[in-house]
C-alpha cells in the first residue's frame, strides 16, 4: 500500500525528471497539425549511428527500421537495385569464405545473396511435418535430415524452454513492462486499457477549443487534472473501487513523489529506469510527444494556461500500472506486484510459466489450452503443481518428436537452398554434413530481420550512381558545346528574368519548365529567404513563425492596410467578424447535445447545398464561394512593416492595437455599438482603463445612457479581460520594437542570401522571388504541403519581405560598396507558388515600375506555359489518372483536385525525395531530377573561406533531413512513424488526427502521401547530399560542426563532393575519408592556360 507520508529530497525529484528526460530521447517533439513540420522522429537519438538508433526505437518503440524483403524484392525487379551493389554490400559480410559441397566450391556471399532474394527462412516447426509430407521431394528431405543428424547439435525441447524463460527474465523492465507481462503470461488487456485511459485524459486536456464542453479544473495541471477528477469518476472495470480510490488519496500532489513511490513499489532499480520510462513513453509515442512539444515550449499559449508534460503523463501510467498489475498478481501469485516477484516466481516455476506463455500466444493446441483454462488459479500452490506436471508431459511428448522437426526443418531449407544455387539433391547427399551444416550456420546467422539495412544500402547505392552519372553526363555535355573552361569562365549574358525558388523538391520540375519556355534563369534557396520573421497577417491577432523550427525568430513583420484602403478596413473587419460568429454559432448549435434535434430538421437543407455543389462542382463551388466571401469580407491591398519603428511609432501603434480591442470589448458588451465607434470614445475609455484613479466624467458625458456601475464594471472587464494595463502595454511595446528591420539589418539579409545562392552580378531586370503554398479541402494535413522552411506556413510573406528589403536604394547603395552592384533597372518582385495547382500569384504589383509593365508580362505568359507543362508531368505520377493529359487538360485536372473534398491525395508533396544538390544551376538545369531533389544554388568561388557554405550544410541541410527522415520512417513503418490511412482519420482537439474516436496521436504522414493503393510510390532512401566543393573546405566544416559528424559518420545523411574542375566525384564514408566513385566517365579536363 501507498505512504503519502513519505517525502523525498528536492535532488530526488530533480533525478527523476532527468531520468524521464533522458528516457524521452525516443520520441520527437510533435507539433500541432496547423503548423505541421516534417521531423526525423528519432532526431534526439541521432548520437548513434543510424543502425544503433533503429534497432533501439524498435526495442522501446516496437518500430520497424526497414521495408519488408518482398517490397524490397519487388523493387529489385523494377530495377531499382542491382546486383552489383547487393554483391558489393554483401561482401564485408561475407568476407570471401566458401565451403566445399561435393566437389563444388560455393561461396557465402553467394548464399547469403540467394538468401536474400528468395527469402530462405526456415519453415515453421509447426507445421514442418505436414510440408515435408506433401512435398515432390519428401524422400529427397528425409534422407537429408538423416544425413545432417550426426553434424547436428541435439535437440532439446525442455532446454529450449527453459532457455526462452531465463530470456524473460532478462528482458523484464528492459524490453518488456510489468503490464506487458502480465499482458503475455495471463491473457489480460492491461496495456491497452492503459493506452485507453491515456487517451481519454491527454485527449481532453490538452484540447486546443474544438470540443464545446470542456474539462474542468484544466488548470491543475494534467496530473493535478487526472487526479482530481478521478477521484469522483467512474471506476475503472478493471480495478475495484475501493483499492482504486484508496490509491488514489494516497497519491501525493507532486508527480515526481508519485513516479517515485510507484517505482519503489514495483521495484524497478535505479539502473532500469531510463529503460523502464522508455518503455512506457514508447506505448503512446503520439501523445507524449505532443506533450514533449508542449513541455519545451513554456511560452506556447496553450501550455502556459494550461501545463503539462512527460513527468505528468508518467505518473498517470506508472500509478494505472501498479493498480491493475497488483490486482492481477495478487489473484494469480497470491503476492503483490513487484519486479521480484514475479522474477522469482519465473525463476522458481520456469516450466509453469513456459505454459502459462504458451496458452497466453495460442500455441497451444486447443484441448491443451481447455485443460489449463478448466484449473481454478484461486487453488493456491496447487496450481503450480498441476501447471508443472502438464508442461512437464507436454515437452516430454514434444521431444519425441523436437528433433525430428528440427532435422526436417533444416533439411527442407538446404534443399530450398540447393534449387537457387542450382545443386543437385544427389550432391547434398554426398557432401559432408559438417559443410552442409556450416552453409545452414550461415544462413541461420544472417536472418530476415538482418536483410533490411542490406537492401537498403543496395538501393541507396544504385540511386547514387544514377544520379553521379547523370550529373556527370550533364557537365560532360556542356563542357563539349561550351569547352573545357565553361565552369571557370561562365558566359555573361543577361537573363530575360531571374527566378528565386525554395529548394523544395517540387521546385525542381517548375523551374526546368520556366527555363525551357524563354531565356528564364532559375535559382534555389530556402523558402524563407533568411528572413527569420514572426509574421502577423492583417486578419490574425498572432503572429506564426516563419523560419525553420530549429531556429529563433529575431525580427516581426506586420501586415498593414495600404494607405489610401483605410475606408475598406472597417467594412473587411466587420465582415470577418460576421462570418466568424456565424461559424462559431454553427458549430456550437451542431455540437450541442439539444439543439442538433431541432437544427437538422431546420437547417438540414442548408447543408445539403454545400454537401451538393463541392461534390458535383468543386471549383465552381470554390470560386463561387469566394465571390461572396469578398462580398462580406472585401479584401485589403495591404504592405509589411519593414523598417524598424522609432519609438514614438512604436508607442503610437502599441496605442492603435489597444483601441482595436477596446472597439470589440464594447462590440460584446454593449449591443448598441454595432457600427462604426469614435476614436474619442476608445481614446476615453483607454485613458480610464490605464489609470484607476482617473475620474470618469469624459466617459459619462459621452455615454449619459449608460450608469457609472455599469462603466466601472465595464472598465474592470477591459483591465482583466483584454488587459488594458499599463503593464501589458509596456510588453506590446517591447513586441512592436522588434518589428521590421534596420537598414543594417536589411543589407545583411540581402547581402547573405544573395552570395549564398552565388547571384552576385549578371542581374535581370526582373527577379521574381517566390515562396510556396497549397490548396485543398478537407485535409487536416494541408500545412504539410506548406513551406517547410517557413514552419509550416505560407511563403509569401517572407518573399514580399525579402523582395522589399532588396527593392531599397539605401541598401543597394551599401550592397554596391560592398562588390554587389544591383543595376537600377533591377526590381525584386515577390510571388508565390501554389504547388498543388502549380499557378504563380505575383505580389505587390502596386510597387511594381511602369518601367517594366512588359517584363512582368512576359514573366505571366512564360509562368502559364511552366505552370501547364509542369501539371502535366504531374499527372503522369496520379494512380488513378492512366492516360498521358495535354498540358491544358493537366492543369484543369490539377485545379479540381485542389479543390475536391473527396480527394486524399491533392497532391505528392514532397515524397520521392532523396537527394540534396548545393551547387550552381548550370551542373543540374540540362537534366530531370524527377522532382526527388533539393536545388539549393551555391558557387563555392564566391565564398573562399566556406562561410556560406557552412550556413547551408547546417542550417537547410538539417531541414532536408528532417523531410527526408519523415517521409523514409513513414514509408518503412506507416502504422507507428506514420499517420496511418486518411480513410479513419478524426481531427482531435485542433492539435492533430488519430484513427477513429480513439488511439494514439498519429504523427507522421498518412498512407496515402507515400503510397499508392497498397504499394508504396515513395522510396524510402537516406538523404543524399551533393556539394559542389573541394572535399578539404568540406573537411573543415565538417570538423567544426557536431551535426555534420553525426550525419555523415553515422550514416543518417551521405555527402558526395563534386569536383569543379576535374568534374569527378568523391564520396565522404563513415569513417571520414573520402573515396573517388569510379565508373563514371570525367568530365573532360580542363586545359591549362601557359603563361603569358
Amino acid at each position: 500500500m501507498l505512504d503519502k507520508s513519505v517525502k523525498y529530497s528536492d535532488s530526488r525529484l530533480l533525478e527523476v525528471r532527468l531520468q524521464v528526460g533522458i528516457a524521452s530521447e525516443i520520441l520527437a517533439q510533435y507539433w500541432p497539425i496547423k503548423n505541421f513540420v516534417h521531423h526525423n522522429p528519432l532526431h534526439e537519438m541521432e548520437y548513434l549511428h543510424f543502425e544503433e538508433a533503429v534497432k533501439e526505437a524498435q526495442r522501446l518503440l516496437g518500430g520497424n527500421a526497414y521495408l519488408g524483403s518482398e517490397t524490397y524484392r519487388q523493387f529489385y525487379g523494377q530495377g531499382l537495385i542491382s546486383l552489383e551493389h547487393i554483391d558489393s554490400v554483401l561482401a564485408p559480410i561475407s568476407a570471401g569464405a566458401v565451403v566445399q559441397l561435393s566437389g563444388r566450391t560455393v561461396a557465402k556471399a553467394d548464399v547469403l545473396k540467394a538468401h536474400l532474394l528468395q527469402g530462405l527462412s526456415l519453415a515453421s516447426l509447426d507445421n514442418i511435418l505436414q510440408l515435408v509430407e506433401h512435398s515432390k521431394q519428401r524422400d529427397t528431405i528425409l534422407l537429408l535430415a538423416e544425413h545432417l543428424a550426426s553434424a547436428l547439435k541435439p535437440s532439446d525441447a525442455e532446454a529450449d524452454a527453459r532457455k526462452c524463460v531465463e530470456d524473460d527474465i532478462q528482458s523484464l523492465t528492459k524490453n518488456m513492462t510489468l503490464s506487458d507481462w502480465c499482458d503475455r503470461t495471463f491473457s489480460t488487456n492491461i496495456t491497452q486499457f492503459i493506452n485507453n485511459e491515456l487517451t481519454k485524459w491527454c485527449g481532453a486536456f490538452v484540447d486546443e477549443g474544438q470540443s464545446v464542453w470542456h474539462l474542468p479544473e484544466r488548470k491543475k495541471t494534467l496530473y493535478g487534472t487526472w487526479k482530481s477528477l478521478s477521484l469522483i469518476s467512474p471506476c475503472p472495470d478493471e480495478c475495484k473501487r475501493e483499492n482504486w480510490i484508496s490509491t488514489l488519496r494516497a497519491l501525493p500532489d507532486s508527480p515526481e513523489d508519485c513516479i517515485l513511490k510507484i517505482i519503489e513499489e514495483l521495484g524497478i532499480s535505479d539502473s532500469a529506469r531510463n529503460d523502464y520510462f522508455g518503455l512506457h513513453l514508447g506505448s503512446l509515442p503520439g501523445w507524449a510527444a505532443f506533450l514533449k512539444y508542449r513541455a519545451s515550449n513554456p511560452e506556447y499559449p496553450w501550455q502556459k494556461e494550461y501545463p503539462a508534460d512527460l513527468t505528468q503523463y508518467l505518473a498517470i501510467r506508472l500509478t494505472l500500472e501498479y493498480c491493475l498489475v497488483n490486482q492481477v498478481c495478487l489473484a494469480n501469485l497470491n503476492t503483490g506486484a513487484s519486479h521480484s516477484a514475479i522474477t522469482n516466481f519465473m525463476s522458481s516455476n520456469p516450466l509453469v510459466y513456459f505454459m502459462l506463455r504458451q496458452r497466453a500466444a495460442g500455441k497451444l493446441n486447443v484441448d491443451l489450452s481447455r485443460k489449463i483454462d478448466r484449473l481454478s488459479l484461486s487453488s493456491g500452490r496447487a496450481i503450480f503443481e498441476n501447471l508443472k506436471t502438464i508442461a512437464e508431459n507436454y515437452l516430454k511428448n514434444e521431444g519425441e518428436t523436437y528433433s525430428k522437426k528440427t532435422r526436417q526443418q533444416k533439411a527442407f531449407q538446404l534443399l530450398e537452398l540447393a534449387r537457387c544455387l542450382d545443386i543437385p539433391p544427389q550432391e547434398l547427399l554426398a557432401s559432408d554434413p559438417a559443410s552442409l551444416v556450416e552453409a545452414l550456420d550461415w544462413l541461420e546467422d544472417f536472418p530476415e530481420e538482418q536483410h533490411g539495412i542490406v537492401w537498403l544500402k543496395a538501393m541507396e547505392a544504385d540511386y547514387q550512381n544514377k544520379l553521379v552519372e547523370q550529373l556527370a553526363e550533364a557537365i560532360r555535355i556542356r563542357r563539349e558545346s561550351d569547352g573545357a573552361d565553361a565552369d571557370l569562365e561562365p558566359h555573361q549574358v543577361r537573363p530575360q528574368s531571374q527566378s528565386i525558388f525554395c529548394i523544395d523538391v517540387r521546385s525542381e520540375p517548375f523551374r526546368r519548365h520556366l527555363e525551357s519556355v524563354g531565356r528564364n534563369e532559375t535559382l534555389g534557396f530556402a523558402g524563407f529567404f533568411i528572413c527569420f520573421i514572426g509574421f502577423q497577417s492583417i486578419d490574425s491577432k498572432h503572429e506564426t513563425a516563419q523560419f525553420p523550427v530549429i531556429m529563433k525568430a529575431r525580427n516581426m513583420v506586420r501586415e498593414v492596410p495600404r494607405t489610401y484602403e483605410h475606408h475598406r478596413v472597417e467594412r473587411s473587419r466587420a465582415g470577418a467578424a460576421l462570418l466568424k460568429d456565424t461559424r462559431a454559432l454553427l458549430h456550437n448549435l451542431k455540437e450541442h447535445f439539444i439543439t442538433p434535434f431541432v437544427t437538422v430538421e431546420a437547417l438540414g437543407w442548408f447543408y445539403s447545398l454545400p454537401f451538393l455543389f463541392k461534390t458535383l462542382a468543386a471549383v465552381s463551388y470554390r470560386d463561387t464561394s469566394a465571390r461572396f466571401r469578398k462580398l462580406i469580407e472585401p479584401p485589403v491591398a495591404t504592405t509589411l512593416t519593414i523598417d524598424k519603428l522609432s519609438q514614438v511609432e512604436a508607442t503610437e501603434m502599441a496605442i492603435r492595437n489597444q483601441l482595436t480591442v477596446i472597439r470589440t470589448a464594447l462590440r460584446e458588451h454593449f449591443s448598441f455599438f454595432r457600427g462604426s465607434v469614435q476614436t474619442e470614445l476608445l481614446e476615453a475609455f483607454r485613458q480610464a482603463a490605464m489609470d484607476e484613479e482617473k475620474p470618469l466624467d469624459q466617459l459619462q458625458e459621452m455615454l449619459p445612457q449608460v450608469s457609472v456601475e455599469k462603466l466601472k464594471a465595464f472598465l474592470l472587464i477591459l483591465r482583466e479581460e483584454y488587459k488594458i494595463i499599463p503593464r501589458r502595454l509596456s510588453w506590446q511595446l517591447d513586441r512592436i520594437t522588434r518589428t521590421g528591420f534596420t537598414i543594417e539589418e536589411q543589407v545583411y539579409t540581402v547581402e547573405t542570401a544573395l552570395r549564398m545562392m552565388g547571384l552576385t552580378s549578371n542581374f535581370a531586370r526582373l527577379i521574381m522571388v517566390c515562396g510556396h503554398g497549397s490548396t485543398s479541402d478537407n485535409n487536416p494535413f494541408e500545412s504539410a504541403l506548406d513551406c517547410g522552411a517557413c514552419g509550416g506556413n505560407e511563403g509569401k510573406a517572407n518573399a514580399r519581405t525579402f523582395a522589399a528589403m532588396a527593392n531599397k536604394i539605401q541598401v543597394r547603395e551599401i550592397l554596391a560598396k560592398r562588390g554587389i552592384e544591383i543595376p537600377a533597372d533591377t526590381y525584386f518582385i515577390p510571388a508565390q507558388i501554389n504547388t498543388t495547382t502549380d499557378r504563380v500569384d505575383l505580389l505587390d504589383l502596386e510597387d511594381a515600375p511602369t518601367t517594366h509593365r512588359l517584363d512582368i508580362a512576359r514573366l505571366y505568359d512564360d509562368l502559364e506555359h511552366a505552370s501547364m507543362l509542369t501539371s502535366a508531368e504531374r499527372c503522369t505520377q496520379f494512380p488513378e489518372l492512366t492516360e498521358k493529359l495535354s498540358p491544358q487538360m493537366a492543369s484543369k485536372h490539377v485545379l479540381k483536385r485542389s479543390a475536391d473534398w473527396s480527394q486524399v491525395r491533392p497532391e505528392w508533396g514532397l515524397s520521392g525525395n532523396a537527394s540534396f544538390i548545393i551547387a550552381r544551376r548550370e551542373t543540374t538545369n540540362s537534366i530531370s531530377l524527377e522532382g526527388r531533389a533539393f536545388l539549393h544554388s551555391y558557387d563555392y568561388l564566391t565564398d573562399p573561406g566556406g562561410k556560406l557554405l557552412e550556413v547551408i550544410m547546417t542550417a537547410p541541410q538539417v531541414v532536408t533531413q528532417w523531410i527526408n527522415m519523415e517521409h523514409y520512417f513513414s514509408g518503412v513503418d506507416n502504422q507507428l512513424y506514420g499517420a496511418g490511412s486518411k480513410v479513419y482519420h478524426n481531427v482531435v482537439g485542433n492539435i492533430g488526427v488519430m484513427a477513429g474516436s480513439s488511439s494514439d496521436l498519429r504523427t507522421g504522414l498518412p498512407w496515402q502521401t507515400v503510397a499508392k493503393g497498397d504499394s508504396l510510390y515513395h522510396q524510402p532512401l537516406r538523404l543524399t547530399t551533393v556539394i559542389e566543393a573541394p572535399t578539404t573546405l568540406l573537411d573543415q566544416i565538417i570538423s567544426r560542426h557536431e551535426v555534420l559528424k553525426r550525419f555523415y559518420h553515422g550514416e543518417w545523411v551521405y555527402l558526395i563532393a563534386l569536383d569543379r574542375e576535374s568534374g569527378r566525384f568523391y564520396k565522404y564514408s563513415a569513417n571520414g575519408q573520402w573515396q573517388l566513385i569510379e565508373k563514371v566517365k570525367s568530365a573532360p579536363e580542363r586545359e591549362e592556360v601557359p603563361n603569358s
